[in-house]
C-alpha cells in the first residue's frame, strides 16, 4: 500500500521511537508498505527491519565520525555541532540524507536536489554509544544569492524538541550572522509554531541588545540593534513593534525608547556560549 500525504509512519533507532509524515519516496522503498521503518541515529540510513540496523550499528562508519567540522561542543551539556558542506563530496550522501529524512517533517520547505548550494549546521547529542542526531538548520551559501537569510531550513526530531535545540539553532544562526558582520533574516513562509519561536527569541535578543547598546554609551537605533542582534532592520523594527516600543527621529536615523525597564529576559543568559563557536565564515 503506498503512503499518502497525511498518513503517519514510525520510526524506530536503538534508543528512541516517533512519528512523522511519509511523503518521501526513499521511504516508500525502504518501507514496502508498512507503517514502520528503523534509523540509524549516526548515519541516517534507514531500513526495513530491526535486524537490518542492528547489524549496520556493527559496522557504521559514522556512530563516532560525522563528515564535517566541529564547531561547537557545548561547555555543560553533551551536545556538539558540526558545519557539513554541502559542497565536498565527501559529505554529498550524508546532506541527501539529512534533507530525506527532514522532508518528513518539513515538505514545503525542503528541496532534495542542489544540496551543493547549502551548509547544514547539525546537532548531535553524544554519549559513549556515538552521535546521535537531533536536528539542523540549512543556510545556503551567500555567493549563490543575493538574498541574506540566516536560515533556510531549520528541523528538530520530535524526540528532542523539549530540549531547547530548536531555539539554540536560531540563535546559532544569528550568532554567525553577527560573525560576519551581514545581519540577516530567516527564510519565508515561516509555519505557525516558527513565528512563535521566532518572535519569543527577538524579544529576547532585543532586550539583551538594547541593555548592551546603553551600557557602552552608544544610541539605540534601529541599526545598532541590527548589528548587536545579527538581525535585519525589518526584523528589529517589526519585533520592538510587538514589544510596544516607541520610535522618534533624531536627523535620519529612529532611535528608540523602551516602555519601562529592561526586563529580565534581557538579562536572561543565552542559550549559546559564544565562548564556545569556533567559526570561520565560509560563505
Amino acid at each position: 500500500m503506498e503512503s499518502q500525504r497525511g498518513d503517519t509512519i514510525s520510526i524506530n533507532t536503538m534508543f528512541r521511537q516517533y512519528e512523522a509524515q511519509s511523503l518521501t519516496p526513499l521511504v516508500e522503498v525502504v518501507s514496502r508498505g508498512k507503517r514502520e521503518i528503523f534509523l540509524c541515529e549516526s548515519c541516517l540510513s534507514f531500513f526495513s527491519v530491526h535486524s537490518d540496523l542492528e547489524m549496520h550499528i556493527e559496522t557504521c562508519p559514522h556512530v563516532f565520525w560525522i563528515p564535517g567540522d566541529e564547531i561547537y561542543r557545548c561547555p555543560t551539556r553533551r551536545f556538539v555541532v558540526i558545519e557539513i558542506d554541502g559542497r565536498k563530496p565527501v559529505c554529498g550522501a550524508y546532506t541527501k540524507r539529512i534533507a530525506q529524512l527532514a522532508k518528513m517533517f518539513l515538505d514545503e520547505k525542503t528541496t532534495l536536489g542542489d544540496l551543493h548550494f547549502f551548509a547544514f549546521v547539525t546537532i548531535f547529542e553524544l554519549d559513549e554509544y556515538g552521535y546521535h542526531f537531533a536536528g539542523y538548520f540549512s543556510k545556503e551559501w551567500r555567493k549563490t544569492v543575493s538574498c541574506g537569510n540566516t536560515l533556510s531550513c531549520l528541523m528538530v526530531l520530535p524526540p528532542y524538541r523539549s530540549k531547547g535545540y530548536g531555539s539554540f539553532l536560531v540563535e546559532m544562526s544569528y550568532e554567525m550572522s553577527r560573525i560576519e558582520g551581514v545581519p540577516g533574516t530567516p527564510e519565508r513562509p515561516l509555519s505557525s509554531e516558527g513565528k512563535r519561536m521566532f518572535d519569543r527569541i527577538w524579544r529576547e535578543e532585543l532586550l539583551r541588545a538594547v541593555s548592551s547598546v546603553d551600557s557602552k554609551k552608544g544610541s539605540v537605533t534601529l541599526k545598532s540593534l541590527s548589528t548587536e542582534t545579527g538581525m535585519s532592520v525589518e526584523d528589529v523594527a517589526v519585533a520592538l513593534h510587538r514589544l510596544g516600543v516607541v520610535f522618534y527621529l533624531a536627523g535620519h536615523n529612529p532611535l528608540i525608547l523602551m516602555p519601562g525597564e529592561v526586563t529580565d529576559a534581557a538579562r536572561r543568559a543565552k542559550r549559546l556560549d559564544a565562548n564556545s563557536l569556533v567559526w570561520v565564515s565560509l560563505f
